[in-house]
């Protein structure tokens, strides 16, 4: 089976960079897909990326070296079988609250015995290779996304749940959940507590802990913290935002809207 570049990575105690895809057109995925990110995220959560389009995604981010991992859109034992058959590396499950949350979302990812995965991978087989059955256990990662207050302090029961590689806090979520308002660069100091916090439990447990790095500058912070996985930022966004700026500066008397 195709090893999983991210493992490796990690192994040589190494950070790997990722970019959350939301774009549903395939050239530009293509074009994204050859630069030399390590991971990329399909988030079907939020993107509007519906599961036919998103099967193109992964078709297309196989042009590329980077690490196909999907966002689902919730705990969903069907939702998470139909991405990983459909060639994804890993599965980033949102709003992880409970050791049973996150059992249920391992479950999925797993077949028996461990877990209630049914067995057809069409596309992982393509992706993964013929000995998918064999050696997915050790290249399909799972990632729990905690989000929410009470998935902050259930954090060390999530994360030693047999099966999961990955703590993920979402600064947005979990800042809307103490009572404020979304924002990619964290700054509720409960959040950031919660965010850093996951490095130090995913150690306590031998998995990993990723993060959402805002800007460039958050993201070396994060690098320097001890993240395994940054990721820095979401292709759309990015495209706007180096368009306001070329805007901004060559006629920079353009009226904002």
């Amino acid at each position: 089976m195709r090893a999983n570049k991210l493992r490796q990575l990690w192994a040589q105690g190494k950070v790997a960079s990722c970019l959350w895809i939301d774009l549903g057109w395939t050239v530009s995925v293509e074009a994204l897909a050859r630069l030399p990110y390590d991971a990329f995220v399909l988030d079907l959560q939020h993107s509007l990326i519906d599961r036919a389009t998103g099967v193109h995604v992964l078709q297309t981010l196989s042009l590329g070296d980077g690490v196909p991992l999907v966002r689902v859109t919730q705990n969903d034992p069907a939702e998470i079988g139909f991405v990983l058959d459909a060639g994804a590396y890993g599965v980033i499950c949102p709003q992880i609250e409970t050791a049973e949350d996150c059992k249920r979302f391992v479950a999925a990812c797993r077949y028996a015995p461990e877990g209630r995965r049914s067995w057809g991978p069409t596309r992982g087989l393509l992706y993964g290779g013929a000995d998918y059955f064999k050696s997915y256990r050790e290249n399909i990662l799972t990632v729990a996304l905690i989000e929410t207050v009470k998935g902050v302090r259930n954090m060390r029961e999530i994360a030693a749940t047999p099966g999961l590689d990955m703590l993920y806090v979402g600064p947005n979520d979990l800042t809307i959940d103490h009572g404020g308002q979304p924002t990619y660069v964290a700054t509720d100091p409960r959040v950031i507590e919660a965010m850093e916090s996951s490095i130090a439990i995913a150690r306590e447990h031998s998995i990993v802990a990723g993060t959402y790095a805002g800007t460039m500058e958050v993201a070396r912070a994060a690098i320097a913290k001890g993240y395994s996985l940054v990721s820095v930022g979401y292709a759309a966004k990015l495209m706007v935002k180096a368009a306001a700026e070329l805007l901004a500066q060559t006629f920079p008397h353009t009226p904002a809207r």
